[in-house]
Order: structure tokens, then C-alpha cells, then sequence
């Protein structure tokens, strides 16, 4: 299969094919799995007062894959990336008495807590600072986030995304109109609405110049230290102050990450001067981000993207105003 190449001018040219085998586009506590298992072999939670069942991980992949396919006009075979986490274990009644050692597979139940999708759209892909990014949707199922005490007909929660895939390192790269992170809903026609809207409302040519002006502006290895430095202060701030502050949500395990990868990531590691300009800068905080846990994975790359950006505004107008580097 050909792919095509979207250029900042929204042109689409042809480019052969090359493949990407690693799949962690996030890390923590993940294992990734099969929709075909995931439909198979684990069970639907309900609502505890109806015992109707949610929307399954399962649908919502489904659903999300059929607007893609309707809003791209491109015929594909979804070939959805998923990984998991939490799972909530059980047993059949018969086995109620059994040793857990004791257990048969027919006699176990599991589902898992959260789940978290990307999907590539074939064939379509761009280039920032030679990297290669391939378009991508994809969402968040988290149980945790939803009322299961309650009855069918309320809010099933859900969180959707559509940006691109860092092929050099599967890095995700989301903008704020890329993104829906509480997306609240009672069925499944609402969901396709919903997610349909998403990609409507999304402009890949904006987003891709965003992109492709972080590789024009540098931190010296002083700013880059003083912004670490700064996010970790941030999370300590009385709340007054911190209102006034653009948020950093990565925790000290992540900056910590940002900051060894500084030194030894060989795709985004500083310049020989000392210097990293805001796409590698970027792309250590998405890079970070993957060890989060999969309910606080989209906000936390959204939020790596918009405060890279915020930096980019200091640098132009002067760091004095921006706490993180004043």
C-alpha cells in the first residue's frame, strides 16, 4: 500500500510504505491485547441498580473506527492497538469454594478497569524536523470514571483523540482541538455524534505548522534546567499562586525522565552546545508522559503540547512574564 503525505499546505503526495513495530504509545502498568479477546473471553460491567450493561470497550473502539473510516473516506480494516490496565478479577458461582490454584479457565471472569486505543489512519502522514508522523485517533475507556452505582441512562464517560504518532518513537502528538476529555454520553448514536464532531472540528494543517515551528526556537541549558526546576515547584504551590501559573502536569518521576533523556535520548537528546530546541523539548515531555497511567495519559499529552507552546510564546515575547523561566 502507497501512503499519502500531508504537507503543511494540505497537499497530499505519494510516499512507499515503511513500518513501525513498536507499539508502546504508553507504557505504565499496560499489557497490551486483542479486541478479539477483549470481546470473547471478558465479561461487560452493568449498572448496579438496573444490571444493564455500559458500553463496551470493545463498541467504542467500534464506534471510533467507523467514524474514521466515514470521516476520512478512505476503506480500511481497523487494526486497533490496545492495552489495558487494572483488571478486576472474578469467578463463576460453582467455583465459589475453589483454591484460586484450583481454578479452571471456564470458571474465571475478568475485565479490565481501563483501556486505551490508537488507531492509525492508512496511508496518511506528514514530516516534522524528520520525523515521520502517521495520523492517528484513538481513546480512553476508564470504568473508574463512570457511576457504576448507578442505573442505564447516565453518563457513560469517555475521552477521544485525533493528532498524529511520532513514528521514531511513538510519541503521541494532540492539540486542544484534537482532543475531547470528558466526553459524557448515554448511547452509542451519542458517542458517534460526538466523535464525529471531534474529527469535524480538528484542522491538521494548523496543527502540523504549530509543529513545525518548535524545530525554529532553543532553550539554553540554563531555561531548560530553570523550567524543570520550576515544574517541580509548581506542584507545591499555594493554590492562590498556582491559579496563576500555567499548569505542568507531569510528576517528578516524569521530569526526572525529561531530564536524563536531555543527556541520552538519541532522537531528541540536547545539541552539542548544550541547546534542545521546543520539537525535541516537545517530544521529551510526550515522551515522559507515557508512564502515566491510562485514566491521566490523554490530558498529560495534551497538556505537554499546550505548554510547549506557552514557552514558544515567552520566547517570543520575553521569558520575564513566564514564571517558569523568570
Amino acid at each position: 500500500m502507497e501512503n499519502l503525505v500531508l504537507n503543511p499546505n494540505g497537499v497530499f503526495k505519494v510516499q512507499p510504505k515503511s513500518s513501525n513495530l513498536n507499539s508502546k504509545f504508553i507504557e505504565a502498568n499496560t499489557q497490551e491485547i486483542s479486541l478479539e479477546e477483549i470481546r470473547d473471553k471478558h465479561i461487560i460491567p452493568v449498572f448496579l441498580k438496573d444490571n444493564e450493561p455500559v458500553i463496551s470497550q470493545v463498541e467504542f473502539v467500534e464506534v471510533v473506527s467507523e467514524v474514521a473510516r466515514a470521516h476520512f473516506g478512505i476503506p480500511f480494516t481497523p487494526d486497533a492497538n490496545v492495552r489495558v490496565s487494572h483488571p478486576i478479577k472474578g469467578r463463576v458461582y460453582e467455583a465459589r469454594n475453589k483454591k484460586a490454584n484450583e481454578l479452571l479457565d471456564h470458571e474465571k471472569t475478568i475485565y479490565y478497569e481501563r483501556m486505551a486505543f490508537m488507531l492509525e489512519i492508512p496511508g496518511i502522514s506528514t514530516d516534522v524536523a524528520g520525523n515521520r508522523l502517521n495520523l492517528t485517533v484513538g481513546g480512553v475507556k476508564a470504568y473508574n470514571l463512570d457511576n457504576m452505582n448507578s442505573a442505564k441512562g447516565s453518563n457513560e464517560h469517555f475521552k477521544v483523540f485525533v493528532g498524529f504518532k511520532n513514528t521514531v518513537c511513538t510519541n503521541l502528538c494532540i492539540s486542544t482541538d484534537g482532543a475531547k476529555l470528558d466526553l459524557g454520553v448515554k448511547s452509542l448514536d451519542e458517542l458517534f455524534k460526538e466523535v464525529r464532531a471531534l474529527l469535524a472540528g480538528y484542522d491538521e494543517n494548523t496543527h502540523l505548522k504549530q509543529m513545525q515551528v518548535l524545530k525554529d526556537y532553543e532553550l539554553s541549558e540554563r531555561q531548560f534546567a530553570q523550567i524543570l526546576g520550576k515544574g517541580r515547584l509548581y506542584q507545591y504551590l499555594p493554590k492562590l499562586e498556582k491559579s496563576n501559573v500555567p499548569a505542568l502536569l507531569i510528576n517528578d518521576t516524569q521530569i526526572s525522565r525529561v531530564a536524563e533523556h536531555y543527556y541520552s535520548d538519541k532522537n531528541f537528546k540536547r545539541s552539542k552546545s548544550g541547546k534542545i530546541d521546543l520539537w525535541r523539548f516537545y517530544n521529551l515531555m510526550t515522551g515522559a508522559v507515557k508512564s502515566s497511567y491510562i485514566d491521566k495519559f490523554v490530558e498529560r499529552e495534551l497538556n505537554s503540547f499546550d505548554f510547549t507552546l506557552q514557552v514558544k510564546q515567552a520566547l517570543d515575547s520575553g521569558p520575564e512574564g513566564f514564571w517558569y523561566l523568570n
